[in-house]
């Protein structure tokens, strides 16, 4: 995967009613069985096709096959999650499918079924998978519309510079502007765009800005699925820039909002 990918990926919820060629849906199952989340915590993956296993969902049109993925509950469950799902997100997006991630409108008790879902185990999203239709659906569009889909928030209001005191604007963002370039273009739930991150010396530190109403039982908190995003895209812009880095967790102890939460540090090796 790489950045033009990132650019191009779009939310699809409009399918052609064309089958997925075995070819392709085997490359789809080879990534996923090899497909890794974060702080060591394992995401298991399931391929569903809704006449078999009964899944749908009412702002979807035209696919038959979903994809659905689950973890243990426990710490950064929800971060790993959401790291590992956006990149066969985006593999799927390299491969001409298309994607959509779907939280609250599914039938989450027919999914939770065909996957086994146990008690200790939570369902953050799935995804359908297709080939995108020529035209978007009415409804759709205005769901883009309503959701502002394609508008982010700017640069520096996202981003800092050693503390949340100091905006960081694209200018003096240097090695690190294309990395958190492709952070701002990330999709999160009904485009809330949580993540902030704080750039300090040879590291930047990620926080989770909390929205009320998005940490569920069924799901876990959502928004730290949308900071696994994040991670996501960061990591493959850093590295198609050059730079060698990893996640870590050790909290810088910066003054934050109460509504703020610490999740990881990207460690640049030098």
């Amino acid at each position: 995967m790489d950045i033009e990918v990132i650019r191009k990926r779009k939310s699809i919820r409009t399918y052609r009613e064309q089958e997925i060629p075995e070819q392709t849906l085997n490359k789809v199952k080879n990534f996923l069985q090899g497909d890794t989340g974060l702080f060591e915590v394992p995401v298991t993956f399931t391929i569903l096709n809704t006449k078999k296993e009964g899944v749908t969902s009412p702002v979807i049109i035209g696919a038959d096959t979903f994809i659905a993925g689950k973890c243990r509950k426990q710490k950064n469950a929800e971060v790993s999650f959401g790291y590992a799902f956006e990149k066969f997100v985006l593999y799927a997006t390299s491969l001409g499918l298309g994607t959509v991630w779907l939280a609250a409108t599914i039938d989450r008790k027919a999914f939770e079924k065909a996957i086994h879902l146990e008690d200790d185990e939570v369902m953050p999203a799935v995804t359908p998978l297709g080939f995108a239709a020529a035209k978007r659906s009415i409804r759709e569009s205005m769901m883009r519309k309503g959701l502002k889909s394609d508008s982010r928030l700017p640069f520096e209001e996202l981003f800092f510079h050693d503390d949340f005191q100091k905006p960081l604007n694209v200018a003096t963002a240097g090695i690190w502007e294309l990395p958190l370039e492709m952070v701002r273009l990330a999709p999160s739930a009904t485009n809330k765009q949580p993540w902030r991150a704080v750039v300090g010396k040879n590291k930047v530190y990620f926080y989770e800005k909390k929205t009320k109403g998005y940490a569920k039982e069924s799901t876990g908190d959502i928004q730290k699925v949308d900071l696994g995003i994040a991670l996501c895209h960061f990591e493959i812009a850093a590295k198609e820039s050059g730079l060698k880095g990893r996640f870590i967790q050790a909290d810088p102890g910066i003054s934050v909002a109460g509504d703020t939460e610490y999740i990881a540090t990207y460690v640049l090796e030098v």
